[in-house]
């Protein structure tokens, strides 16, 4: 069977963490939804599992040549998994979602309309989720209140990594050299208009999430640490407040000093431990301003986004410092 041409070829990235009893399912429910409508193909990247994901996969590759399987030798992780496949995929729009029938392959005419339509990121925003538990639904909001606190570029609650990307906008992430990438942060961060509606999630069909506690921990930490270098910063703010506070606790030890209402030695050792202490917070503010621009430098991005351009630029920049257009002519 020769393989489409990419120039109408839609890429669907699955990671798949022992997700061996949904394979078949998610492969059934993306054919239903579609119907051969469009020229695909289909990777799945399994992300180290323990069970059968990877003989599934290909038992399916050997009906279905559409079908492809990027393996990983242990458990990277989902971010990295997204962007294995991102690597991997070869089409004019590449589509990420889950296994676990949680992101609904029934939307995927409404986000490849959209793309058609001209639209160079499709994001569906969740608006709840079935059989999800009250700690999960409360942790999912303290995150995104608490990334939008923090970071320069503000996400929209109930975003998840169910997206569809143009070609353009998945060569554009692709530049990003993050150890620890955050696929919906950096789409973000690009500033291509996305095109949102939303869904509610089903209830997961079989299996059980592999995200546990630790993990979605370590992927808000990622989040914030990747889009924003303002928790450095912080660091400064309290030590300069500190120092305020020093400065008028010192005054009030004075004061008691003078009217003998201290033990002798008391005024000296408060208001020399106060003042150490609010010196040693301004000076690891000001070390976090200077690594906060080294943190921004070798992260790699790109100094701007051209996200339309009329006419020539006229501009010269560097290879790794190259503007991404969004509508070149």
């Amino acid at each position: 069977m020769q393989h489409p041409s990419t120039t109408d070829l839609v890429s669907l990235i699955l990671p798949a963490y022992n997700e061996e009893l949904n394979i078949r399912r998610v492969y059934d429910s993306i054919q239903q939804a579609l119907r051969g409508s469009q020229n695909l193909e289909i990777i799945f990247v399994d992300d180290g599992s323990s069970d059968g994901t990877a003989p599934c996969v290909r038992r399916l590759r050997s009906e279905d040549p559409s079908v492809r399987l990027v393996r990983f030798g242990r458990n990277f992780g989902h971010q990295a998994a997204l962007f294995a496949g991102l690597q991997a995929a070869s089409g004019a729009a590449v589509i990420t979602l889950d296994c676990d029938l949680q992101h609904p392959p029934e939307l995927l005419p409404q986000m490849l309309q959209a793309w058609l339509s001209g639209a160079k990121v499709v994001q569906p925003v969740r608006l709840r989720s079935a059989g999800v538990s009250w700690f999960k639904r409360l942790s999912s909001k303290i995150f995104y209140s608490f990334i939008n606190l923090l970071s320069e570029v503000p996400l929209v609650s109930g975003a998840v990594d169910y997206l569809l990307l143009d070609r353009e906008v998945v060569e554009a992430v692709l530049r990003f050299r993050d150890r620890q990438p955050f696929l919906r942060g950096l789409v973000a961060w690009l500033g291509f208009t996305p095109v949102r509606f939303e869904y509610a999630a089903p209830p997961r069909t079989a299996g059980k999430s592999g995200y546990s506690l630790a993990k979605m921990l370590r992927l808000a930490v990622n989040a914030i640490t990747g889009l924003s270098s303002k928790p450095l910063r912080f660091s400064l703010y309290l030590g300069c407040l500190t120092a305020l506070f020093c400065l008028a606790y010192s005054a009030f030890a004075v004061v008691q000093f003078a009217t003998g209402r201290t033990i002798q030695g008391w005024t000296s050792v408060i208001m020399t431990v106060t003042f150490l202490g609010a010196v040693q917070l301004v000076s690891v503010g000001v070390l976090g301003e200077y690594i906060a621009r080294i943190f921004e430098q070798t992260r790699g991005m790109p100094r701007f986004v051209i996200v339309e351009c009329d006419e020539p630029a006229g501009m010269s920049e560097e290879p790794e410092h190259a503007a991404y257009r969004k509508n070149p002519t």
